[in-house]
This record gives structure tokens, sequence and C-alpha cells, in this order.
């Protein structure tokens, strides 16, 4: 009969457990680089979700406006909260904030985490807090960027050819991908000669 201290020794000789989460559907993509679809899917539900805020914000400042400041003017031309250009200008800094720190925190957004997506470095690991801030600012001001993902043979946008930067399947809980990228790359390096799938690949 084994006891518990002879289990406990075992489960530390083997390491740490490791609960499985990526999906039976996905296994075969994990550490693949994405496709444009659905990393365009991805982005539109950030900006959905960054949009979604941005109202809240103007809604919330009319309310505050409306109370403490309100309008006397009988016809309403007398604007109650700021032009939409400033709210505009709002969300190109709330959307370059809320990447920065998703990136650099999780290596994915919100969006990214429900397509079951993340974005890694050089290497297939998660990078910080400076490229982060690199590519989130090129994805605000160059969202078009993405549509080389369709041209690219490896699924790169413009900001992943510049920055050498990649999005892979990546459905695991873990903030770190370098461990799922590492292996799917070191497989698909073993299966295949052409080391396409691969993140590590700095270069086009």
């Amino acid at each position: 009969m084994t006891s518990f201290g002879q289990y406990r020794d075992h489960h530390d000789a083997q390491g740490p457990p490791v609960l499985e989460t990526v999906p039976a559907a996905g296994r075969r993509y994990q550490g693949d680089r994405a496709g444009f679809v659905i990393r365009a899917i991805a982005a539109v539900l950030d900006v959905v979700f960054v949009g979604i805020v941005v109202v809240l914000l103007w809604v919330g400042l009319w309310l505050f406006l409306l109370i403490f400041n309100p309008v006397i003017d009988p016809d309403l031309t007398v604007e109650v909260t700021p032009p939409s250009g400033y709210f505009l200008l709002a969300g190109y800094f709330l959307m370059w904030l809320y990447w920065t720190w998703m990136w650099a925190t999780n290596g994915r957004s919100l969006g990214q985490y429900l397509m079951g997506l993340r974005v890694v470095g050089r290497q297939g690991r998660h990078f910080g807090w400076k490229l982060a801030m690199l590519r989130s600012g090129f994805c605000a001001v160059f969202p078009p960027g993405l549509v080389w993902a369709i041209i690219s043979p490896r699924n790169r946008s413009v900001q992943d050819v510049m920055l050498r930067t990649s999005v892979i399947h990546d459905w695991s809980s873990s903030s770190s991908a370098s461990s799922s990228a590492s292996s799917s790359s070191e497989s698909s390096s073993e299966s295949s000669p052409a080391p396409a799938s691969s993140p590590s690949d700095a270069g086009e």
C-alpha cells in the first residue's frame, strides 16, 4: 500500500501536476501561427469592448455634468459634454493602454483569450512592457497592418514583421506561452524540414 509520503515524493519527482486545458479539437493547432480571420475576430471583440467602455465613460460624464452643471438653454444648443473628437482620442488611448497592459501581463487580450490566441515574441516567448507598448501603439494607429497576414506565408501582420512577434493558437491557462510554443516548434521541426510553423523565426 502506498503511503501519502511516498505518493507526495513521487509527485515531487515528476514535477507539479499540469491540468490539460487545451480542447481536444484544438490540440493539433496548439502553438501554430493563427490566420487572418480568427485574429480579425479577436481584434473586433477588443474594439467592441473598448468602445463599450468609452460609451459608458461618455454617459457617466454626461450625467455628471448634467447634474452639477445643468444646461440652462431651453433649446439645448449648448453642448453638455466635450466634442466627440475627444472621445475618439480617448478610445485610441484606451485601446493602446488596454493592449499594452494585457500583452505585457498575460500575453493576450480579452478577444484573444476568447478565440484561444496569444501574442509571443522571438523564440515563442512572452515579452515585456516595452515591446507591448510599441506593438499596441502600432496596432492602434495602423490596424490595416493585419491584412498582411493574408499574404504572408507565415500569417504575420506588418506589426509582427517589424517587431518580430507572432500570434499563435494557445488555449492554455498559463500566462507563459514559451513551453507550448517551444514544444510545438520542436515537434513541427522534427516532422518536417521547413520550420514555417515555428514562431521563433524572426524574418519574413
